[in-house]
């Protein structure tokens, strides 16, 4: 019992510090840097919830963000712009009803980044793609879970981006 004890008090503390000395965090638990402390933000859906998602993100990691029109954009701060945001819906599987059993879902955006003329970030396409069984019996239920993975997607798409943004050094 006391070497028990003993253990725990000199294993879990010894442990953790382990961890913390090598870095280790959850990911996610840290907000990333953006590397700018201002930026320009263009959307083709400046209402969309990805949009909003983003620009709550950056505002997160401390950027100061505007939202503009492109041929309203100042040349002299960094220009983020997204466009072509699609959630793609397709079956993957068919159950003996000829009816979907499986769905894929792919959520694609192109991100793009700016300082006047220089590129900072060439433009591309990110995406992020799930796939999940589809019940037959729960029609309502169905339609809450494709929600639900798609504002998962949303999240992890977001993440994509500021992780994109956090390694670009701008000049």
């Amino acid at each position: 019992m006391i070497q028990s004890f003993a253990l725990r008090t000199l294993v879990l503390p010894a442990l953790l510090l382990v961890l913390s000395g090598c870095g280790f965090s959850l990911r996610g638990s840290d907000v990333l840097s953006a590397n700018f402390s201002e930026l320009q933000f263009y959307s083709e859906q400046p209402n969309s919830e990805l949009a909003r998602l983003l620009r709550r993100s950056l505002d997160g990691a401390e950027v100061n963000v505007t939202l503009v029109n492109l041929d309203e954009a100042d040349s002299s701060s960094a220009l983020l712009g997204i466009a072509n945001e699609k959630l793609v819906s397709r079956a993957v599987t068919i159950n003996p009803r000829a009816r979907a059993a499986q769905i894929e879902l792919r959520l694609s955006v192109d991100m793009a980044l700016m300082l006047g003329e220089q590129t900072l970030l060439e433009p591309e396409t990110l995406f992020v793609e799930r796939t999940y069984f589809q019940d037959v019996e729960n029609i309502s239920g169905n339609q809450e879970e494709a929600e639900i993975i798609s504002a998962e997607m949303r999240r992890e798409l977001i993440n994509q981006m500021m992780r994109r943004l956090a390694a670009i050094n701008p000049i």
